[in-house]
């Protein structure tokens, strides 16, 4: 979908609707909407329907003008809920389900004022010294609006009753909008993306989202956007050590691979890398350590880490950001059969540490850990950001609106918290004190692959940590329970959430002064 500007007075503004947003029961309208009211739609100001509308969260109404040829023939509210409850997230789904609303209606090209934004502050500290953030403001009205409209229907051969549109989002505006709301406007359309992206890749099935699938997306991100890719098979990756990965692969017919992507402009070609480690397990049966049969289904989104990575790198790619990132996806199936790893099992992995198996079902650990050696010794990174629907402990813990963050620098995981919640990606931090690898210790190797059922998302962090260096500033988020939604919240519909995309690009973008 396009985003177009329009630069004119208010009265000659030209648009197929128009959105302002409410907050409920205030008893004054926002700034952008009270001077339209008082101006060119004195219409709506007059009419007994605009005391129905409620402004409660999610809440939509329509508006008609009073003839056909209005500059301006619809208006359309949005609810905000209250505004003492206001955050960032609430403007997302308002503009999510307000833009979904005008696409039902067949609106092909909706305008929001930049003006309606005005009296909103999703930065406390930023309200108390009279500074609206209009420019963050944008940003996220428009990551709702646009991510919002999500659908997959690439697999229907039924055409969908629901319209298309609309075309295009009208950002109306009475001055110039200045550098800062044109940046915005950018960033969100290339982080946008990057969620399609890793929706895409997370709601295919497993037969289509194939690791050779998710090699040939990376290898086509590479070819349009300018990134180096690497792609080693099964042999190539055992016989360079990374015996952890090779064991999990070898139950499955599926070809495995290992993907390296590398964004390195001139500008920052010797600079250290940050690396992201994204999670690529296409399927998840738990191998020998079989999972029960109910909502097995769902394992196909065992690779959203591997996906949010990707759809960072879009991201990255469609902003020519000036840093060195490089992106590493271990991607196999996880499966039972005559030659699948079994418990008990011991195996040497990229670092040389031996790993004795315990449950099969841990296997996301073991691509990751062979991914995080070889980043750490290849590319002696900056920063390594490790990303993965790791444990079902993690869900347990925080639920699926939150995930986890564990660190071996305590600043580094207080900043990521501090970014994911700027882009409205919750992360709560956890400890991961060294007493944790009394869990892990074994009788046959250097370490377990799991503990027992206590602290299990702790423990998986802590199996990680033994496989990056200290000196290596380094984070693992657990996405587990944030990978996927089974309810409609607005800017993320019914299933896949792209979670991880916009943290993962903000990282690029900040760092090191996050």
């Amino acid at each position: 979908m396009k985003i177009e500007w329009q630069i004119a007075p208010r009265n000659e503004w030209r648009t197929d609707a128009i959105l302002f947003f409410v907050f409920e029961k205030s008893p004054e309208n926002l700034p952008g909407l009270k001077e339209f009211l008082e101006d060119s739609g004195n219409w709506l100001a007059n009419s007994p329907a605009l005391l129905d509308f409620m402004g409660k969260s999610n809440e939509v109404a329509v508006f008609y003008a009073p003839t056909r040829d209005a500059a301006v023939p619809r208006v359309v509210l949005a609810g905000l809920g209250p505004a003492d409850r206001f955050e960032a997230e609430k403007l997302k789904n308002a503009a999510a389900f307000a833009l979904r609303r005008c696409r039902e209606m067949g609106i092909r090209r909706p305008g929001v004022p930049v003006s309606a934004l005005d009296g909103l502050c999703c930065d406390a500290s930023a309200c108390a010294a009279g500074k609206a953030p209009v420019e963050s403001l944008l940003r996220e009205m428009l990551a709702g609006a646009l991510a919002g409209l999500y659908r997959f229907d690439e697999m229907k051969t039924k055409s969908s009753d629901v319209p298309g549109g609309p075309e295009s989002i009208i950002i109306l505006s009475d001055a110039d909008p200045g550098p800062l709301l044109q940046e915005a406007v950018g960033l969100v359309q290339a982080e946008v993306a990057g969620i399609v992206l890793a929706r895409d890749l997370t709601i295919s099935p497993a037969n289509r989202a194939t690791p050779r699938f998710i090699a040939d997306t990376a290898s086509e991100l590479a070819a349009r956007l300018g990134f180096k890719v690497e792609i080693f098979d099964y042999e190539s990756a055992l016989s360079m050590g990374m015996g952890a990965f090779a064991a999990v692969a070898r139950g499955s017919r599926e070809p495995a691979y290992v993907i390296v992507i590398e964004h390195a402009p001139p500008e920052a070609l010797n600079a250290p890398p940050i690396v992201f480690i994204g999670k690529g397990i296409t399927f998840d049966t738990g191998g020998i350590s079989l999972k029960p049969g109910n909502k097995l289904d769902a394992m196909k989104q065992d690779m959203a880490g591997a996906a949010s990575v990707l759809g960072a790198f879009e991201a990255i790619g469609r902003t020519g950001l000036a840093r060195h990132v490089v992106g590493i996806l271990p991607c196999t199936e996880n499966m039972p059969g005559g030659r699948a790893y079994k418990p008990g099992d011991v195996f040497r992995s990229y670092s040389g540490q031996t790993i004795e198996i315990i449950s099969t079902d841990a296997e996301g650990r073991l691509v990751l850990c062979d991914a995080l050696a070889y980043a750490a010794d290849r590319f002696k990174p900056a920063l390594m950001v490790d990303i993965a629907t790791l444990t079902g402990a993690c869900i347990v813990a925080l639920g699926n609106n939150v995930a986890a963050i564990l660190g071996n620098r305590e600043e580094l995981v207080r900043s990521i918290e501090r970014i994911g919640a700027s882009v409205g990606e919750r992360f709560w931090g956890l400890p991961l004190w060294d007493f944790y690898f009394d869990a892990l210790k074994s009788d046959v190797a250097d370490m377990k692959n799991v503990g027992d059922r206590t602290a299990g998302t702790i423990i998986g962090a802590t199996f990680l940590k033994q496989f990056v260096p200290e000196k290596i500033p380094w984070a693992h988020l657990d996405i587990a329970g944030t990978a996927w939604t089974e309810t409609d919240t607005g800017a993320s519909p019914k299933g896949a959430t792209g979670f991880g995309v916009r943290t993962l690009f903000e990282i690029a973008r900040r760092w090191p002064r996050m």
